[in-house]
């Protein structure tokens, strides 16, 4: 089970004591915000002993608030008051609170990057991290957030809370302090990369967990009833359809346009989401599929491997590409586009353009059966203007699907600049759709 870890800063000042609140929360009346985090935090969820706090102390801290009285008044009187290690101990916590000490000021960049290992080096494996930030340098709520997604990474750690306790908004009256949640901004962070990965890969994983990580507290409260998580997953599932017929090729679903228009209908539909920062992102996943058609047209096909070639599917770019322009000429000789015979004809008549065998019938390497289908092909326009095209790319999908294990196997570079020059002579031939 993944250990619950508490970070919290140690200040020097002397704090004013006062009850912490958040939602339905009121603390005891305290001089430490960490007394009150951790009272909201063990009335959240289950602590026990294999969980861990840590409290961050630089020597003026643990000099004037983490030991017993520490702080002397204006005429330099000891003023008698328990640290926050007695508070802590008085708790009764079913975890050990660790100091770590002697942590320098942070006055340089050498000290700060101190400070992050020191915090760094105490996170293990899969921890689960609950930071309040209410004390300490002004630079601390970007250490954290840096600090955090560098745990995520190298140690698989969640960031489940970040908290502030602002004594100086409370009110005077009640003697009341909030407890300000920041954890949203780490979510954003999180939002903006997987967002970053999809659009700059094509990979939904990242994006999709977090958007599942999100709704499922909440359509387990409702039980599914809340129409704005409703749309949402609506649209992440749509979104992973699309994805996924790019990604394994699935020809027939991407020219239909029938997943495309089911992620349009769910985007334009997530006016009030549920999630703040999803709303710039929605737009930048929507144009990203810019010139798709939501309904039925082979020339999504064309679009696809465009698509692909951008995220550097090149190999998903070629085979749909090849494909394509099969079922565009399939089309229109008003061919049934899946037809297998059908297709293959175009496929030969390519072929037969390529080695100049037209009017050389024993070459053709066809049924004499199929030879009206490929004398239609072949008297076809369009498949005269790409026959050039698609014999490049075949000769590149070729050695792409042999793992370029032959001579004379094409470079990485080569590849990519033919299929990228090739891809946009094609895009030129395609009639704009009006």
């Amino acid at each position: 089970m993944a250990r619950k870890v508490f970070v919290s800063f140690l200040g020097f000042n002397n704090y004013g004591a006062c009850h912490y609140v958040r939602d339905e929360f009121k603390s005891s009346k305290v001089r430490y915000i960490q007394e009150a985090t951790v009272q909201y935090l063990m009335g959240q969820s289950t602590w026990t002993k294999n969980d861990a706090a840590y409290i961050l102390l630089t020597e003026g801290a643990e000099k004037h608030n983490w030991v017993d009285n520490g702080q002397r008044d204006r005429d330099g009187n000891i003023i008698e008051q328990e640290g926050l290690k007695s508070r802590m101990n008085h708790m009764d916590l079913p975890f050990v609170v660790h100091p770590i000490q002697n942590l320098p000021d942070g006055n340089n960049e050498k000290e700060i990057w101190q400070i992050f290992g020191r915090i760094f080096e105490v996170i293990e494996d899969g921890d689960e991290l609950y930071f309040d930030l209410t004390h300490g340098f002004r630079y601390l709520p970007m250490l954290v957030l840096v600090l955090g997604n560098y745990s995520k990474f190298l140690k698989n750690v969640s960031i489940r809370s970040i908290t502030y306790g602002n004594y100086e908004s409370r009110n005077k009256e009640t003697n009341e302090a909030p407890i300000i949640d920041l954890l949203p901004l780490s979510e954003l962070q999180d939002w903006t990369s997987s967002a970053a990965a999809f659009l700059t890969s094509g990979n939904v994983t990242l994006l999709k967990a977090m958007c599942n990580k999100k709704l499922r507290p909440v359509l387990m409260e409702t039980r599914g009833t809340d129409i704005n998580a409703q749309t949402l997953q609506r649209y992440m599932k749509a979104l992973n359809e699309v994805v996924s017929d790019l990604t394994t090729c699935r020809g027939k679903n991407i020219v239909s346009g029938e997943h495309i228009a089911d992620m349009n209908k769910y985007a334009n539909k997530l006016n009030e989401v549920m999630i703040e920062p999803m709303k710039p992102i929605i737009h930048k996943l929507k144009d990203s599929f810019e010139g798709f058609m939501p309904s039925e047209d082979v020339k999504n096909g064309y679009i696809a491997a465009k698509w692909c070639f951008q995220n550097k599917l090149y190999q998903q770019s070629l085979t749909i590409l090849q494909e394509t322009m099969i079922s565009h000429i399939c089309e229109e000789l008003d061919w049934d586009i899946i037809e297998f015979r059908k297709r293959e004809a175009v496929s030969k008549a390519f072929r037969i353009l390529l080695y100049r065998i037209v009017d050389d019938k024993s070459q053709w390497k066809a049924e004499i059966s199929d030879f009206p289908l490929i004398e239609k092909a072949l008297a076809n326009e369009t498949l005269r203007s790409l026959s050039k095209y698609y014999s490049t790319i075949s000769d590149i999908r070729n050695d792409y699907n042999h793992a370029g294990m032959k001579s004379g196997a094409a470079s990485e570079d080569s590849i990519v600049s033919k299929l990228e020059e090739d891809l946009d002579n094609i895009m030129s031939l395609v009639p704009k759709k009006k």
